[in-house]
C-alpha cells in the first residue's frame, strides 16, 4: 500500500508540474504578430507538447533592433531559448558562437522535414552544407499592379524587362492628375535583389559563402544600370520617390497615385483585400529576358541559442519543428502572404484550389522556383549587412536628389561597406 500511494503521489506531481518555460523573441507587430501568437498558443496546448514547455513570446522591435539584442545579450549570457533573426543576420549569428545549427538537431532526427523545404530557401540559409537555422517568414519581391489603369492607356501585359518597366511608366503617368507610372520603397533590399535579378553578385568570394567577404561590388555594371534606371524614372516623374519606410509606397498605391508597385510578397493578401481596383501580379523585371538570374530570399527564420539547460534545448527544437510543420506553415501563408517553405503544402493547396481563388499568392512562389540556381540568388553573406544597408540607401538619396552621381554614390558605399567589412572581420580575428 506505501508503494501504491508513493506511486500515486510521483504522478500527481508529474502531472501538476509546471511546464518548462522557453522565451521566444520575435519581431513581428500589428496582425502578423498577433497570428504568431496563436500559432505559439497552439503548440503549447499541443499532443506533441503534451503540456511540458510553454513557449513564452517577445516582441523585441524591428529586425535591427531584435539582431541588436541578441548580440548584446550573448554578450551578457542572456539570451533567450529561441529568436527570430531577419534573413541579413545570418552571419552575425553564426559569428556569435552562442547558437546551435538546425542542421544538429536534423541529423538526429529522421522525422525533420528537411526533403519538403524548398531548395531555393534551403539554400539562403545554408553555410558550408550546414542549414544553421529554419527558414519560417519567407518573401520575395513581386510587382504589384492597376488592371484599370492599365486598360485605360492599352496595356495588356506587365513589364517584363528594364526598358519596358520605364515605357509602361511613361505611359501610366498623369502628371495632371498627379498619377505616377510606379513607386517601391526606398531601401537596400530592391537593390539587392534587382542585382541579383540580373545574374550579379553583391560581394567577393561568391557573395561570402566562398569564404569571408572584404569587398562590396557595387560599382558593378548591374548595380550602376538599375541605380541609373531608378534615377531616370526620378527625373522623367514617372517614379514616386516616397522615401524610406515600406507603408507609403503601398499607400500610394492602393489610393491609385501610382499604377505599379514592387513591394514584399508578404502583403499580398492586405494588398488583395485593399485594392479598389482590379489586381494583378508578376516578377520583377530584368534588364533584358535572356539574362540568368533570380529573387533572392527574404524574411527571416528561427535560431536555437545554446547555453540552455538540455531539457530547456531539447524543447525548443520541439518548437521549432512544430514551426516547420504543414499544418503551421499553412496557418502563417494564408494569413500573411509569406511563401510556404514546403513542397508539400504548395501541392496541397493547388489541388484544394487555394491559387485558383488567390492567384496573386502563388507569383513569388513561381518567381522564386523560376529563379536560376546560382551564387547571385542564394544571397550575401557579411556581418556588416544592415550597416552597408544603410550605405546604400544614403547613397540612393544622394542620387535621386542630385547630389552625387550614380557612381559616385556608389563608389562611396562601396568604400564605407569594405571599411565596416576590413574593421568586422580585424575583429573576429582578434577574438580568436
Amino acid at each position: 500500500m506505501k508503494l501504491l500511494s508513493l506511486l500515486i503521489l510521483l504522478i500527481a506531481l508529474n502531472l501538476n508540474a509546471a511546464p518548462v518555460k522557453l522565451t521566444f523573441w520575435h519581431s513581428m507587430s500589428g496582425e502578423k504578430g498577433k497570428l504568431l501568437g496563436g500559432l505559439i498558443k497552439t503548440f503549447n496546448e499541443s499532443p506533441q507538447n503534451k503540456n511540458k514547455y510553454q513557449v513564452v513570446p517577445q516582441f523585441v522591435g524591428t529586425y535591427d533592433e531584435g539582431l541588436n539584442k541578441i548580440r548584446t545579450s550573448l554578450l551578457a549570457a542572456q539570451g533567450p531559448h529561441i529568436a527570430q533573426i531577419t534573413d541579413i543576420g545570418t552571419q552575425v549569428m553564426i559569428d556569435t558562437g552562442g547558437i546551435i545549427p538546425l542542421q544538429e538537431f536534423i541529423d538526429e532526427d529522421p522525422e525533420f522535414p528537411i526533403k519538403q523545404i524548398l531548395q531555393p530557401i534551403k539554400r539562403y540559409y545554408q553555410v558550408n552544407g550546414k542549414l544553421y537555422s529554419l527558414p519560417f517568414a519567407t518573401s520575395n519581391p513581386i510587382l504589384y499592379y492597376n488592371r484599370d489603369a492599365f486598360e485605360k492607356v492599352g496595356l495588356k501585359r506587365p513589364p517584363k524587362t528594364f526598358s519596358e518597366l520605364k515605357e509602361w511608366a511613361k505611359k501610366l503617368t498623369d502628371p495632371g492628375a498627379k498619377k505616377y507610372g510606379i513607386t517601391w520603397p526606398l531601401s537596400s533590399w530592391f537593390f539587392e535583389q534587382f542585382i541579383a535579378r540580373q545574374g550579379q553578385v553583391l560581394l567577393n568570394h561568391g557573395n561570402g559563402r566562398g569564404q569571408r567577404a572584404t569587398e562590396a561590388l557595387f560599382l558593378s555594371a548591374e548595380a550602376i544600370r538599375f541605380v541609373t534606371l531608378w534615377n531616370e524614372m526620378v527625373q522623367e516623374k514617372t517614379f514616386s520617390n516616397v522615401g524610406r519606410g515600406w507603408d507609403p509606397a503601398e499607400a500610394n498605391f492602393l489610393a491609385g497615385r501610382a499604377s505599379m508597385l514592387i513591394t514584399s510578397t508578404s502583403d499580398v493578401f492586405e494588398i488583395v483585400k485593399k485594392a479598389p481596383f482590379q489586381l494583378g501580379t508578376a516578377p520583377i523585371p530584368t534588364a533584358d529576358n535572356r539574362t540568368l538570374g533570380g529573387t533572392i530570399v527574404g524574411g527571416n527564420s528561427l535560431w536555437i541559442l545554446k547555453d540552455k539547460p538540455k531539457e530547456e534545448i531539447k524543447g525548443s527544437y520541439l518548437f521549432v519543428k512544430f514551426m516547420a510543420s504543414r499544418e503551421i506553415q499553412k496557418r502563417w501563408h494564408m494569413g500573411t502572404g509569406y511563401f510556404p517553405i514546403r513542397e508539400d503544402l504548395i501541392i496541397e493547396l493547388e489541388k484544394e484550389g487555394f491559387y485558383e481563388k488567390f492567384p496573386a499568392a502563388k507569383t513569388a512562389i513561381l518567381q522564386l522556383k523560376s529563379s536560376a540556381s546560382m551564387v547571385a540568388t542564394e544571397g550575401a553573406l557579411m556581418g556588416v549587412f544592415a550597416e552597408s544597408r544603410d550605405h546604400i540607401e544614403t547613397a540612393i538619396e544622394r542620387v535621386l536628389a542630385h547630389r552625387m552621381s550614380v557612381e559616385e554614390a556608389l563608389a562611396r558605399a562601396k568604400f564605407q561597406t569594405d571599411d565596416a567589412l576590413r574593421r568586422y572581420n580585424r575583429f573576429l580575428e582578434k577574438r580568436r
